[in-house]
């Protein structure tokens, strides 16, 4: 949405996506982290989560569209892993 918005010029649009997008990464993804028992995966995650705030903020300031492409990529396989294990959580729940 917010590439979309940067490349029809909509500037509130593109704002609105990118401060979502900033909050589900830092108040959402990485706020949830366990910190104290998620060893070095959690540690990893909460820095790759800091980088990516940063990136989405720059994304929003200087209209990089080049870096919501970065965050899109770095995030494509954590997406890709949380739908591949979706169906055995579901199952476990059960």
């Amino acid at each position: 949405q917010a590439r979309g918005a940067l490349r029809s010029g909509q500037v509130e649009v593109k704002v609105r996506a990118l401060s979502r997008a900033t909050r589900i990464v830092d108040e959402g993804l990485r706020a949830a982290l366990d910190m104290r028992g998620g060893g070095s995966l959690a540690a990893d995650l909460h820095a790759l989560y800091g980088y990516l705030t940063m990136r989405l903020t720059a994304a929003n300031l200087k209209n990089d569209e080049a870096a919501i492409e970065e965050c899109q990529r770095l995030l494509s396989p954590l997406r890709d892993a949380w739908h591949a294990i979706g169906p055995q959580v579901e199952g476990a729940r059960r």
